[in-house]
């Protein structure tokens, strides 16, 4: 029996997907940026990109929100191609309650 990865138990997925957060969003210039889980910060265009999971359109999607990613290589260089985003779990949900009412 194998122990599962700690990383996989915080996120709660069992995909195959790279996971990180959405740093930015520039509904302005349709980009947005995902941090990786090593750092690294890669852009991904709101045309190009292909959602999957909660979220339907890119308006779906808010800053610091926990993303799985594929990354490819296209003219513009490294970008993120795909973007699977999870069901907000109970504690997320109260946290980003909590913001709001700060804010």
């Amino acid at each position: 029996m194998s122990v599962p990865d700690e990383n996989q138990i915080s996120r709660g997925t069992d995909d195959l997907f790279h996971h990180g957060v959405i740093t930015k969003l520039f509904p302005s210039n349709n980009m947005g940026i995902v941090r990786t889980e090593s750092g690294r910060e890669v852009p991904f265009s709101f045309e190009l990109v292909v959602l999957f999971g909660e979220a339907k359109s890119v308006q779906d999607l808010r800053e610091g929100e926990r993303v799985g990613y594929d990354i490819g290589w296209t003219s513009n260089g490294l970008r993120v191609t795909k973007i699977k985003t999870y069901p907000q779990t109970f504690n997320e949900s109260i946290q980003a309650n909590l913001e709001r009412e700060k804010g």
